[in-house]
């Protein structure tokens, strides 16, 4: 080895070392002290709020009793209550075809809408409309268009000859009528989120594709769909939590009804908890909700990462 060159180097790191000092104690403490606000505001709006819940699925709770600790019982009555594996039922029922709805309809707009369309950003204004008001407002604007005497739709219907319909209050129909609404607001989220990702698409691949002479369905089945499957993954991360705790667009469409027909699990626990003021068991469901979501949200998560990772190791 070069002594020239290596005694410059020795001479830098030397130098590095003498102005590198070890930080003192204030030092490593300050930024501490500047998180211990927003970890008190963090404990007081989430810790506590989980930390007493948690307590109150331990007890037997009703407002009119004093609380008597019941260990895991309200935990081991969900899985012998009928209500509860119906109001589960009805929420998958819901949810599995509002995703399929959302992720078709979506994604074939978005398609349409970049490669088609003209007037890209009037488009977007318009599909991000639905996802502006709350489902609360779609629920009850909904709610008087489906109105059986004086609702638009049944109008329309019957200029056409066909019979009004009891679109919230039939048992065959409250369901489909209940995901078509929550589908018509949450597929533009879907739609914006496609359209954002095929405009980051590489376009030299598809102009490969195109010299080869595949079609526009062979471009998009081969190629853009493998490309976007990250995102189709967080979509059905993101709408999946969505759905399975749905509980506005439920309350203000169908209350539940008729009968039991679209009481979702979220509902149901509001109906447990502050209708019939079973704090405790309304606790208990209220985790066991939250441990289902966070499974599935596990489980699409890594799946997310494996995919990122593949196309990365593709990359490369």
């Amino acid at each position: 080895m070069n002594t020239s060159l290596a005694d410059p180097r020795r001479e830098a790191l030397a130098a590095g070392r003498a102005r590198w000092r070890a930080p003192s104690l204030p030092d490593r403490w300050l930024p501490l002290l500047f998180l211990i606000p927003a970890v008190v505001v963090l404990a007081a709006i989430m810790a506590y709020p989980l930390a007493y819940s948690f307590w109150l699925s331990l007890h037997r709770y009703d407002l009119l009793n004093p609380s008597q600790f019941i260990g895991l019982g309200n935990y081991g009555r969900i899985w012998q209550d009928e209500q509860v594996r119906n109001s589960l039922r009805v929420t998958f029922a819901f949810a599995i075809p509002v995703l399929i709805l959302n992720i078709v309809v979506g994604f074939g707009l978005a398609v349409l809408i970049h490669h088609k369309a003209r007037a890209k950003a009037v488009w977007r204004i318009i599909f991000s409309l639905p996802i502006l008001l709350t489902p609360v407002v779609i629920g009850l604007n909904w709610r008087v268009l489906l109105n059986y005497d004086f609702g638009v739709v049944n109008y329309y219907l019957s200029l056409l000859g066909i019979g009004k319909q009891l679109w919230v209050s039939d048992a065959t129909l409250a369901m489909p009528t209940l995901i078509a609404v929550d589908a018509w607001q949450t597929t533009a989220f879907v739609i914006l989120v496609m359209v954002a990702g095929l405009a980051a698409l590489p376009e030299d691949l598809f102009e490969a594709a195109k010299v080869d002479g595949a079609s526009t369905w062979q471009q998009v089945w081969s190629l853009t769909i493998p490309l976007l499957k990250p995102l189709f993954l967080v979509i059905i991360l993101f709408r999946s939590f969505e759905l399975l705790r749905v509980f506005d667009i439920v309350w203000t469409l169908t209350r539940g009804g008729p009968g039991r027909v679209t009481e979702t699990i979220s509902f149901h626990i509001y109906s447990r908890t502050f209708q019939s003021f079973n704090l405790g068991y309304g606790a208990a469901m209220s985790y066991v909700l939250f441990f289902i979501s966070a499974a599935i949200s596990i489980i699409l998560i890594r799946m997310i990462g494996t995919e990122s990772a593949q196309q990365v190791e593709e990359g490369r």
